[in-house]
């Protein structure tokens, strides 16, 4: 099994999208480089960077010196339609952007399995997570949504996870195509009512995120949940 991460971003994405604060695009540059660089230091085997917005994040330097930290990565972009994604919202861009990696990118047809996660965020205990998974023989692993001063929400975490390639393209990309935030019907909903009809309900380990929200502009809520660090809501399919 290869650690390989699925970065999905949009580094210049226009304005008037819904949930989305942060359109500064040094800002959204400089924070999903960043992220990059923190993965490639927990020992990831492989990312694949993919653009919605047709930006190339890393430059041959930098390239070449993840490399030497023995880190493959893939750039993979393409021009999103501006106006569906304004229409639409981010959760359908997203849902767009993963279809387009898993056909497009020379990496994951290599893989059976893969983590998504969103640009400008990384997840601390990585390593954990990784472990926790070999030794449980997951193929597919999603957590619940929770937000700083909320309870946990009937929606799914979409910022990381764990899929197989045919789980993602049979049930969770058609998923994140019902969604439309200008009216409110979030892909975490939706996504949330697919897990629960497909994955079996469990308790585990919380992924512990770090980095920056696009729809804030802030850093996301990076404190202890207490025992839920340890025995948080999920659902999995081994």
């Amino acid at each position: 099994m290869t650690r390989t991460v699925l970065i999905t971003t949009a580094t210049a994405p226009p304005k008037d999208v819904p949930f989305m604060q942060m359109t500064n695009i040094a800002a959204r540059y400089v924070t999903a480089k960043a992220a990059v660089y923190f993965w490639a230091a927990q020992g990831i085997e492989k990312i694949v960077l993919a653009d919605a917005t047709s930006h190339r994040l890393l430059n041959d330097e930098e390239l070449i010196l993840l490399q030497q930290m023995n880190v493959a990565v893939e750039q993979i972009h393409y021009q999103q339609n501006d106006e569906q994604i304004k229409l639409r919202g981010k959760g359908f861009g997203e849902g767009l952007l993963i279809k387009f990696a898993l056909d497009h990118s020379e990496f994951l047809k290599e893989e059976t399995q893969f983590f998504k996660c969103t640009g400008k965020i990384y997840c601390r205990n990585f390593e954990a997570i990784w472990q926790m998974i070999k030794q449980n023989n997951v193929t597919d692993m999603f957590w619940q949504y929770h937000w700083e001063g909320d309870a946990l929400r009937p929606w799914v975490d979409l910022r990381f996870f764990y899929t197989t390639k045919e789980f993602c393209s049979q049930y969770l990309i058609p998923a994140y195509f019902k969604s439309n935030d200008r009216t409110m019907e979030i892909a975490e909903h939706f996504c949330f009512e697919l897990l629960n009809e497909k994955l079996s309900n469990a308790k585990a380990l919380r992924p512990l995120l770090s980095g920056f929200a696009g729809y804030t502009g802030k850093q996301y809520f990076d404190l202890s949940l207490g025992e839920l660090d340890t025995c948080y809501p999920c659902w999995v399919n081994q």
